[in-house]
C-alpha cells in the first residue's frame, strides 16, 4: 500500500491525495505506515504529478529525495561544529545536499533506519539537511537523488522544459504519454520517446547495479 504522511493539516492536499488512491494520514511522528510513504513537511510545494514515479521509485529503492540546491555544498552551510560533525562522519564535505522535506521512503529496513539515525542526528537548532546527509553515511540505504526540479512548481517545471526542447522538436507535436514501467507514465515531448525511455530505465536501476557494472 502507498501513502502520504503530511506533517502538518492540509484539508486540500489530503483531499487531493485520496484523490490519487493514496491513504493518507497527518501526524507530527516520524514513521513510515505504508510499504511506500511520502513524507511532506510543511511549506512544501508537492509536485503531483510527479508522486506516482517518486512512489514507484521506492519500490525498488530505500529513499528517494530532490537535491536542495545545485552548487550549494555541505561546506557552505551550517555552524562550524556542524560542519565538523558532519565531516567526522562524511569524511569530505565537498557532497552535494539533499531536501529531505520530501522525503520517499520505504518501509525496508535501511529505509526506518534512515529515518531513525536523520531524527537522533537532528539537533535542536541544527541544520536538517546536514543531519539528513550524515543519516545517508550512518544507514547506506539504496538512494536515489531527484533532480532539483522536483521542488518547483508544475507550471514552472514545464517552462523550463519547454526552453530545454529544441524549436522544431517542439513544433513537431504536443506532449505525449510515455510507459516507463508497467503501469507507468510521463509526459514527454513528441519526439523524444525513446530518449525519455533510456533515461528513466537507468534511474529505476537499483545503484548496487550500476556499480557492479562500472566494477567489471
Amino acid at each position: 500500500m502507498r501513502g502520504m504522511l503530511l506533517r502538518m493539516p492540509d484539508v486540500a492536499a489530503e483531499r487531493k491525495a485520496r484523490g490519487m488512491g493514496l491513504a493518507v494520514e497527518t501526524t507530527a511522528e516520524w514513521r513510515i505506515p505504508w510499504a511506500q510513504t511520502v513524507i511532506v513537511s510543511p511549506a512544501v510545494r508537492i509536485p503531483w504529478d510527479l508522486l506516482d514515479a517518486g512512489l514507484y521509485f521506492v519500490e525498488r529503492w530505500d529513499a528517494a529525495a530532490p537535491l536542495w540546491r545545485y552548487g550549494v555544498l555541505a561546506a557552505d552551510v551550517g555552524t562550524q561544529a556542524e560542519r565538523e560533525r558532519t565531516e567526522a562522519v562524511c569524511l569530505d564535505l565537498r557532497a552535494p545536499l539533499f531536501a529531505p522535506e520530501l522525503l520517499f521512503v520505504r518501509d525496508s529496513e535501511a529505509g526506518r533506519a534512515l529515518l531513525r539515525t536523520w531524527r537522533e542526528e537532528c539537533t535542536p537548532g541544527w541544520d536538517e539537511r546536514l543531519a539528513f546527509l550524515r543519516a545517508l553515511h550512518v544507514a547506506k540505504p539504496m538512494f536515489c537523488a531527484l533532480p532539483r526540479s522536483w521542488l518547483i512548481e508544475v507550471q514552472q517545471r514545464s517552462q523550463i522544459d519547454a526552453r530545454s526542447v529544441r524549436p522544431a522538436t517542439r513544433a513537431a507535436g504536443g506532449l505525449v504519454r510515455v510507459e516507463i514501467a508497467p503501469g507507468r507514465f510521463v509526459r514527454c515531448h513528441a519526439g523524444e520517446e525513446d530518449k525519455v525511455k533510456r533515461m528513466w530505465a537507468e534511474r529505476l536501476r537499483p545503484r548496487r547495479e550500476r556499480r557492479h557494472e562500472h566494477a567489471q
